[in-house]
């Protein structure tokens, strides 16, 4: 089995490529494996029902990671697995991930393929910039969801006037605070030891995460925390030094992979392929018991194009048949909050992710660029989708047939998509509830999407 000691070894005793001959065989290798098995993007088919295809997948990405492994950005070296030691990782990779203590233990078991059970949905802003003033109010519009399982907050660029410079000591002061405020919204919401599935989202440095990783500021035991590749197929030191830490801690690891689609890894097959090749990584290097999967497209900055449904839901069904491990689907949207259009992307992506085997991990708005542009609401909307789709025993052929009257309604603006409304226009900042134009776009919605054969009874 092989030991995160193994990991650090090979980083600095691996063979010396650089980094441009690096990104070129990426893109080499990824066409070369889908094209021997056969993997093809079917536009028609954005909810693939082919076992076989997911399968082959699963081979092609095992393969593609076995002939370039992983890239060390610090020493420059490539650490090389064979397929013995990627298959026992694998096997012996947690098929389970347990947040929070007490009252408010969340289990995350593996999914299967049209899995009945409800998919965990982790509530998260993933990424988008707020303001100080607004970032408790925005985090306790996640955490008070009742069907949130858990939750992480967005992030601030300045702290006190000063930007959040990687580095520096204003970041390790701004991750502390990142900490404390998480907490605070979450007694604010009324569930004071709600997991935090990622406690850190402003710092990006080892040393201010573990300044902050204290149960006196909040991140208590069975909180988590991503740790994320480099795309394609990379790690850092800082990153392998998290890493460290965390599996002295008591928090659940994550890993966090974003290949992108029309980047070096090519289209939709190729970059599904490296998908596969990045949950090894996350395996093998971080120790990842829970892996959360965010493909973006490099052009419309979102993972709902038909590619994109297309990638995620082959990508989770290969996964899903052919391992054990916990995987989650980030959605990120192009239109912006309190639009028809976000409704129709967010519920396409939710229906294809939870039948494909994914949990959820709701999301990123407006293509994650306007500042203030999130809510608890676009959480709330995936989430609630995700669960009728697994109650109601939706198939792929199904789901297939739902995404792709979803797609005729919103793919023809996603290239120039309405951004919609800030926090303060959505919801009252006071109450912290959302406002009836909200509530009422949704309401109507859901009796749109029930002629499409989604059951909100089931609720």
């Amino acid at each position: 089995m092989i030991r995160f000691w193994d990991v650090l070894e090979r980083a600095e005793n691996g063979k010396i490529l650089a980094e441009k001959d690096w990104d070129r065989m990426i893109g080499e290798v990824a066409a070369q494996v889908v094209s021997d098995y056969d993997i093809k993007y079917d536009p028609e088919d954005p909810v693939p029902t082919d076992d076989s295809l997911a399968d082959r997948l699963f081979e092609a990405g095992v393969e593609l990671f076995e002939k370039t492994g992983i890239y060390c950005i610090d020493t420059g070296k490539v650490l090389k697995f064979t397929k013995d030691e990627i298959m026992e990782a694998l096997e012996g990779a947690p098929e389970r991930a347990v947040y929070g203590s007490g009252n408010d233990v969340v289990e995350m078991p593996h999914r299967e393929v049209e899995d009945p059970r409800d998919p965990v949905v982790n509530f998260s802003a993933v990424g988008t910039p707020v303001t100080e003033e607004l970032f408790v109010p925005i985090c306790q519009s996640y955490a008070q969801e009742p069907i949130a399982d858990t939750f992480s907050g967005p992030l601030i660029t300045t702290y006190r006037g000063m930007p959040v410079t990687s580095g520096s000591p204003v970041e390790m002061e701004a991750g502390i605070w990142n900490v404390i405020k998480l907490r605070e919204a979450a007694r604010l919401a009324g569930r004071p030891t709600i997991p935090i599935h990622n406690f850190m989202s402003i710092a990006e440095r080892t040393d201010a995460t573990i300044a902050a990783a204290r149960p006196e500021l909040g991140a208590l035991a069975g909180d988590g925390l991503f740790v994320a590749a480099i795309a394609e197929l990379k790690v850092d030191y800082e990153r392998l030094k998290k890493v460290s830490f965390l599996i002295n801690s008591p928090y659940v690891i994550g890993g966090l992979y974003g290949p992108l689609m029309g980047g070096y890894g090519g289209g939709p097959a190729a970059t599904a392929a490296l998908l596969v090749a990045h949950h090894i990584l996350g395996v093998i290097s971080f120790r990842a018991q829970r892996h959360n999967a965010f493909p973006i497209h490099i052009h419309n900055i979102c993972n709902t194009s038909r590619d994109m449904i297309w990638l995620i839901s082959i990508t989770g069904q290969a996964l899903a048949r052919n391992t054990h491990l916990v995987t989650v689907a980030n959605a990120f949207m192009a239109s912006g909050p309190c639009t028809e259009t976000i409704i129709w992307e967010l519920a396409a992506h939710s229906v294809a992710a939870t039948v494909s085997g994914w949990h959820l991990n709701p999301c990123a708005v407006a293509k994650n660029r306007h500042p203030l542009h999130c809510s608890g609401m676009e959480p709330r909307m995936h989430a609630e989708v995700g669960h009728v789709t697994a109650r109601g025993g939706t198939t792929r052929k199904e789901a297939g047939r739902i995404v792709k009257a979803l797609l005729e309604r919103y793919e023809k603006h996603i290239s120039n998509p309405p951004i919609g409304k800030s926090f303060t226009e959505c919801y009252d900042p006071v109450s912290i509830k959302p406002k009836d134009e909200y509530i009422l776009l949704w309401e109507d919605s859901k009796k749109s999407l029930e002629d499409l054969g989604l059951k909100f009874k089931l609720l």
